[in-house]
C-alpha cells in the first residue's frame, strides 16, 4: 500500500514537473505582454477551489522561484561561481551552497511584491491580514519574475566576451526597470481609480520601500 502510493506521488510529481515546461514559457510571455491581465487572472485564481487553481499558468510564487531558479542556472554556465558562496564572514558564510543563495535571492525578490501589495492595502485602507496581503501578492509575483530575469540577465552581460557588453547590459536593465515601473504604475492606477501620474507616484513609493529593504538585507548579508 505505501509502494502504490509512492508510486502515485511519483506520478503526479513527475508530471507537475515536466508540465512546467509547456507552461512556463506560456505564463512568462503572457505576463510580460499583458501583465495587467495576468495580474486580474491572479487575483481571480485565488478565489477558486486549490484543484482548480491556475490550471492553464504557474502558480505565481513558483513561476517567480522558476525564473529566479533559470537566473540561477545562467549565471552557474556563465561564471561559473558566485562570490558570495566564496565569503566566510558574517551572515555570508551562511549562504555555502547553490541552494542556499537561490533561497536567498527568492527571500530578496519576495520583498518586492510584498512591499506593493502592502501598499496598494495601505491605499485602500484594507486591514492587513493573511486573506487580504494574498491577492496583491500573488499578483506581483507575476510581474517581479521577469524583472527579476532582466536583472539577473543584465548583470551576467558584463562577462560577455566582447566589446559592447557594458551597453548591452545598462540597455537590458534599464528596459526592464521601465517595464516593472511602468507596470506598478498602471496596476496602481486602475486598482486605486486615480489617474496614471498618482499611480505612478504610488508605484516609487513601494519600489523605494522595496529597493531600501532589498539593499539593506544584502548589505547585512555582505
Amino acid at each position: 500500500m505505501d509502494f502504490m502510493k509512492i508510486i502515485e506521488s511519483l506520478d503526479e510529481a513527475l508530471y507537475s514537473v515536466m508540465s512546467w515546461l509547456i507552461f512556463y514559457p506560456m505564463t512568462l510571455w503572457r505576463t510580460i505582454v499583458e501583465p495587467q491581465r495576468m495580474m486580474d487572472y491572479a487575483d481571480r485564481e485565488v478565489s477558486d477551489r486549490p484543484d482548480e487553481q491556475y490550471d492553464d499558468a504557474i502558480r505565481p510564487p513558483l513561476f517567480l522561484f522558476l525564473t529566479l531558479l533559470i537566473s540561477h542556472g545562467l549565471e552557474i554556465a556563465t561564471v561559473a561561481r558566485n562570490p558570495l558562496l566564496s565569503e566566510t564572514r558574517g551572515l555570508a558564510a551562511l549562504v555555502d551552497s547553490d541552494l542556499a543563495l537561490l533561497a536567498l535571492r527568492m527571500l530578496l525578490f519576495s520583498l518586492f511584491p510584498l512591499m506593493v501589495a502592502v501598499r496598494l492595502l495601505r491605499r485602500q485602507h484594507t486591514r492587513l491580514n493573511q486573506a487580504s496581503l494574498r491577492r496583491p501578492f500573488y499578483a506581483q509575483c507575476y510581474t517581479a519574475a521577469p524583472f527579476a530575469l532582466v536583472l539577473g540577465i543584465g548583470t551576467l552581460a558584463p562577462n560577455l566576451p566582447f566589446a559592447g557588453a557594458g551597453i548591452i547590459s545598462a540597455g537590458v536593465i534599464g528596459a526592464g526597470t521601465v517595464w516593472y515601473f511602468a507596470t506598478l504604475a498602471r496596476w496602481f492606477a486602475r486598482k486605486l481609480h486615480v489617474p496614471l501620474l498618482v499611480g505612478a507616484g504610488d508605484a516609487c513609493v513601494a519600489s523605494l520601500y522595496s529597493i531600501v529593504l532589498f539593499v539593506l538585507a544584502a548589505t547585512i548579508i555582505h
